[in-house]
């Protein structure tokens, strides 16, 4: 049964919530109508059933007013002692106010999702989660539906997550079909965007037809091409679209000739630049399109029911704009690789934790009368003077950034938050508002047809801005934003003309560009193409210019009709051509000022890669630095960064892109054999050669690698990103730019000084030595409100690794951080609901700088008994110092498997060595895997040689025994760090790290190694790094483990080496080092397992015991490695107890 959204409006709106559930959504009359009272803090509260089916009741729960968040927890508690499935409806004395109240919940956790409704409240947000709530007939044909049942429509309902994945399938592969229909177009890159922008077009359209606001026909596109086809062959793109696009939706009806009319019929205006001639068209004059590719794309779109509701009732076949989101997120990340689509659990977090939190601290700071805890807060005790503060003041102030917005996620996300509050605040004015504020309303919808129209355009026009590297992206952000402006109308009548959004959501590099202006030399620069138009030709009066005509254009945005005897729509185009006048001579000085930053202050120059020998520099040019496309933050949106400071709230999920040539990735572009992650070196090595001897391919090749150099040495060195590079131990790391690590800061720098951010990045920002000075930015300089990191197994993320680890990260700009809240190694994205909570970890910058000071890594604490094992292990000193009159570690690293892979062979042969990597050895063993590659000892031996040094037989590290330890492990492997002996004779490869030969290193015995390698490999190093590192175990975290330095004649020392001894020197190659350390010879190593099982159990109580773990904190450590045996744990335990 179809819920019957005019009726359910009706009896929503006059707060008959009985009637509601029982006649509409079909639900039961209570059993038990009497009304109970809840007795909380000896304050009754009078709470009544008026609907339920199988155990599932609704309940009022009458208050003078809605009951604060504890009170609302405390009522519900007491509820669920009688019933244990529930929504509670809470109504204020007047009935003009109601929250919705139901909390989901999975084993011991329970998330609450509560809706306040206030009477008179506009739009149908709402009405989409009663949808969920119907019960037809036919549910009760085998009786009642279960519990289970109804508290699955009551979790649809307030937690609703609508993906369509088939629907992408089948739109992915006509989107490839389309392509061979489309003439006229060269480049096949621009064929492509070309589809899409078809396609974009026709959604609009479609939706907008199953509304039936396109000639009264809901099959309009479908008639239209049948008439097309009659008239004659392929004639449905050339005379009819490009007329509806280009002359009914983009002219006014008046300005319509009659031929267009009787063509398509009666069509509203639109404006808003989807329907402006594209780049592409004006591009390529002659395009051709099939009518076939219109008949299967429309074949598709005929096969699902197409909605514009705000939040749909949902069926399986249904297209809605979120659906749609999801198919344009997963679209573009597709071609922008390193970005991902955001699930709308992170979305709407962020939008809590950044957008909620800022307009309560304005309220807090503007309306001294009450401070709110929260926005639900906030929203219950609104008053007269509260909702003037936020409708003239707060909300039309407020800016909201995404500098990565890909196809608009985080901005409909915003929307919709903003939805929410005007909602509230215009439901109270409606009820409770003073002369000044009802007038205001009265006036509003006086002007306006739909006051949810009015609303969203306002919110689109005033609020939102977002900036994107692909163009293509942008153009589906616009679209996502009036979808959901269109949904708002309820009958053609209601459409007004969309807003120009072109001056919000624009198109740029975000990490390159000026963010302030330098007056002086722009002035400076050549004047010979100063449009003749502009009165001054200085900086501010081109920006006052600028300003004045973008804020003619936004006020005629909302005003309709004529002006002085002009049209809305040509006042609206004269105004927009000017200022693109004025924006392209700008930017070209811009990008004058850009280049002299680069080429004079910077002294960089741009490096054309050769395919033998080095780069050829040459100086930058005004074209280098417009193919970057760089974003002049200080002149595009000079009023929010020059004149108030900076975006207000900034909410993203930026690329986590390495910033570096990718061979594989480019040359899998020209080659199906070609695979980017499943392929050795040589392999690849060869088929790249091949692929190279193509002229074409070669030359692509060379201006792909010649991208990266001046733009890399310029986020190396630029002042704007002096935060990327981390110092540790007075030594600069050197380490990959990676573009989250930019967008970081970048989103710092484009902050208010008390804005607030939102971003979702990988771990690595917590945890990686190269963003130590990322982390120092934001303990020192901003407050950091929140750190919620979740490993990927449930694939939050669609095609990045189950073990890979995602950072929600917020904070406050211009603060300092004391401590933060924080979880990690969480699996559900739900659980973001109720973070931060009462019992969520809080973790103290100063406990980072103790455990951590000179990475101020954060470890991955999960509960305070890890803050207590941490403490104790603290007192030893980090295995990286250096301290006199005992043995000291250097570590090091032999050949890279990349840049020497010139000296590696595939086959074994007289006179060469196996080359180890750290995929060859487990923890007390060096034969866990067989060697891929070779070295010829005399060629490897000059390599490791330093320049000019002669070859005279000298002791060199491979020919000692060495510790190594596997350099790129995972905290979700069975064990992350695994560390043995190597033998002697062998080369070592970067992701096996080594311990240096020196002279004075180790100079007593061997037997400290054996120490070592044991302290490393036991669970509670393994525990502690755990806490610090994502993948890569550098020598930097192996430098920072605390370790007692125990020597010969110390307790357990000697114990500790021949059991270590027994489990690595089970082979000849370490027959000298057995009789060296006291076991007498490698025969008398242990190979069966059960008893190497029991001497690694005593090893591992050992090094409890050396820590002085208490029985509960070594238990506790081992019950954070899941994927060890069960067995193994229980050994280890036992050995603990009896030592």
């Amino acid at each position: 049964m179809p819920l019957n959204f005019s009726r359910t409006r009706d009896l929503l709106s006059n707060f008959q919530f009985g009637e509601l559930f029982i006649e509409e959504l079909g639900w039961s009359h209570p059993r038990a109508k009497k009304t109970v009272s809840i007795t909380v803090d000896n304050q009754e509260y009078p709470c009544q059933r008026i609907a339920e089916v199988s155990g599932v009741a609704v309940l009022e729960v009458t208050t003078t007013d809605i009951p604060d968040a504890k009170l609302r927890r405390d009522i519900h508690q007491q509820v669920i002692e009688r019933i244990a499935e529930n929504l509670l409806i809470f109504v204020d004395g007047g009935r003009t106010r109601s929250l919705w109240y139901w909390v989901k919940r999975e084993g011991s956790k329970s998330y609450i999702r509560d809706h306040l409704y206030i009477k008179g409240q506009p739009g149908d947000l709402f009405l989409g989660k009663l949808a969920e709530l119907v019960l037809d007939i036919t549910d009760f044909e085998d009786g009642e539906p279960s519990v289970v049942e109804v508290a699955h429509r009551l979790q649809k309902g307030f937690d609703i997550e609508k993906i369509t994945k088939k629907f992408y399938q089948e739109f992915q592969r006509e989107h490839l079909q389309f392509l061979p229909f489309i003439q006229g177009i060269d480049r096949e890159s621009d064929r492509k965007w070309y589809t899409s922008v078809i396609l974009n077009r026709l959604m609009f359209v479609y939706f907008l037809q199953r509304k039936g606001f396109i000639d009264n026909d809901f099959n309009y596109l479908q008639n239209q091409l049948q008439a097309s086809q009659r008239r004659g062959k392929n004639l449905f793109y050339r005379q009819f679209l490009q007329t509806l696009f280009f002359q009914a939706f983009a002219q006014p009806e008046s300005q319509r000739d009659e031929t267009v009319t009787a063509l398509v019929g009666k069509v509203k205006y639109l404006n808003g630049g989807l329907f402006l001639q594209h780049p592409l068209e004006n591009l390529y004059q002659n395009i051709c399109i099939d009518d076939q590719a219109f008949e299967n794309i429309l074949d598709l779109f005929s096969r699902y029911s197409w909605n514009l509701d705000d939040t749909p009732g949902g069926s399986d076949d249904e297209i809605n704009p979120d659906v749609l989101g999801y198919i344009f997120e997963k679209y573009i990340n597709q071609k922008a690789f390193g970005a991902y689509y955001t699930r709308p659990e992170i979305t709407e977090y962020l939008c809590d934790r950044t957008i909620n939190k800022w307009i309560v601290e304005r309220s807090n700071q503007h309306y001294p009368r009450k401070q709110f805890a929260s926005i639900s807060e906030l929203l219950i005790n609104l008053d007269s003077p509260l909702c003037q503060l936020l409708i003239e003041d707060i909300l039309p102030q407020l800016s909201i950034l995404d500098p990565a917005c890909g196809s608009g996620a985080f901005l409909v996300a915003a929307m919709k938050t903003l939805i929410g509050i005007y909602s509230a605040v215009i439901g109270t004015i409606e009820l409770r508002g003073d002369s000044k504020l009802k007038q205001w309303l009265t006036e509003v919808r006086k002007s306006h047809p739909s006051l949810g129209y009015y609303i969203k355009k306002r919110i689109i026009s005033d609020n939102l801005y977002g900036v994107d590297i692909m163009e293509e992206a942008t153009e589906i952000a616009k679209l996502r934003l009036f979808l959901a402006l269109v949904a708002a109308a309820q009958s053609v009548t209601e459409l007004e003309p969309l807003p120009n959004i072109d001056f919000n959501i624009m198109s740029g590099n975000s990490l390159i560009g000026l963010i302030r202006v330098d007056e002086k030399s722009f002035n400076l620069m050549g004047e010979e193409n100063i449009l003749q138009t502009l009165t001054a030709q200085n900086y501010q009066a081109i920006l006052a210019e600028k300003n004045r005509s973008i804020e003619l254009y936004k006020e005629h945005a909302f005003r309709l009709g004529e002006v002085e005897g002009t049209t809305q729509e040509n006042r609206l185009q004269m105004l927009r051509d000017h200022i693109e006048d004025v924006n392209r001579e700008s930017v070209q000085k811009l990008n004058q000022i850009l280049l002299d930053e680069f080429s004079g202050k910077l002294s960089i120059k741009y490096e054309s890669a050769q395919l033998t020998g080095k780069a050829k520099k040459r100086l930058l040019t005004l074209s280098d630095m417009q193919s970057l496309k760089p974003f002049h933050w200080g002149y595009h949106f000079d009023k929010l960064i020059t004149e108030k400071g900076g975006f207000d709230v900034i909410i993203t999920n930026p690329p986590w892109e390495v910033f570096k040539p990718q061979a594989k990735e480019f040359f899998s572009q020209h080659s199906d054999l070609v695979t980017k992650n499943k392929m050795d070196i040589k392999t690849f090595e060869k088929e790249q050669k091949k692929l190279l001897t193509n002229p074409e391919i070669a030359q692509a090749w060379l201006e792909y690698q010649s991208q990266y150099p001046h733009v890399s040495l310029y986020f190396r060195s630029s002042e704007q990103y002096k935060n990327q590079i981390s110092i540790v131990n007075g030594k600069k790391q050197g380490t990959d730019i990676n573009l989250y690590k930019l967008f970081v800061e970048q989103c710092f720098n484009l902050l208010h000084p008390r804005g607030e951010c939102g971003i979702v990045i990988p771990s690595g920002i917590y945890t990686d030595l190269g963003t130590k000075q990322l982390r120092e930015m934001l303990f020192s300089q901003t407050n950091v409100t929140g750190l919620f990191c979740f490993e990927n197994r449930k694939e939050i993320f669609e095609n990045v690794h189950r073990s890979f680890k995602i950072a929600i990260l917020t904070f406050e700009k211009n603060k300092q951080t004391l401590s933060f809240p924080v979880e990690f190694m969480r699996h559900d994205v739900e659980e973001l609901q109720r973070f931060p909570h009462k019992d969520s970890l809080v973790i103290s910058v100063d406990l980072i700088r103790k455990l951590s000071p000179d990475s101020l890594s954060v470890m991955e604490f999960k509960q305070d008994i890890d803050i207590h094992i941490a403490e104790k292990m603290s007192r030893f000193p980090l295995l990286g110092e250096t301290l006199p009159d005992t043995w000291n570690l250097k570590l090091t690293s032999e050949f890279h498997m990349t840049n020497d892979s010139y000296l590696f062979k595939t086959e074994p042969a007289e006179g060469r060595l196996p080359l180890y990597e750290g995929k060859m050895i487990h923890q007390f063993t060096h034969r866990y895997a067989l060697p891929k590659y070779w070295l010829d000892e005399k060629e490897a031996r000059q390599a490791l040689l330093k320049r000019g040094e002669v070859d005279k037989g000298q002791i060199l590290d491979y020919q000692t025994y060495r510790l190594g330890f596997r350099s790129v492990s995972s905290s979700t492997n069975e064990r992350s760090l695994i560390s043995s002996l190597i033998p002697k004779s062998v080369f070592c490869g970067n992701s096996l790290s080594i311990s240096e030969y020196e002279q004075n290193n180790f100079r007593e015995n061997e037997g400290f190694k054996f120490f070592i390698v044991t302290i490393l490999n036991s669970f509670l190093i393994d525990w502690m790094l755990r806490q610090k590192v994502s993948q890569n175990l550098n020598f930097f975290y192996i430098y920072q483990t605390p370790i007692p330095r125990l020597k010969e004649g110390d307790k357990y020392f000697q114990e500790i080496v021949e059991n270590a001894a027994k489990l690595i020197c089970t082979t000849e190659e370490f027959e000298q080092l057995a009789k060296e350390v006291g076991i007498g010879s490698h025969k008398n190593g242990v190979t069966e397992e059960a008893e190497r099982m029991a001497i690694r159990a005593k090893l591992d109580a050992i090094v409890a015991h050396l820590y002085e773990l208490t029985p509960t904190e070594f238990q506790h450590i081992l019950t954070t490695f899941p994927l060890v045996p069960e067995s193994v744990k229980i050994a280890t335990l036992k050995a603990y107890q009896t030592l």
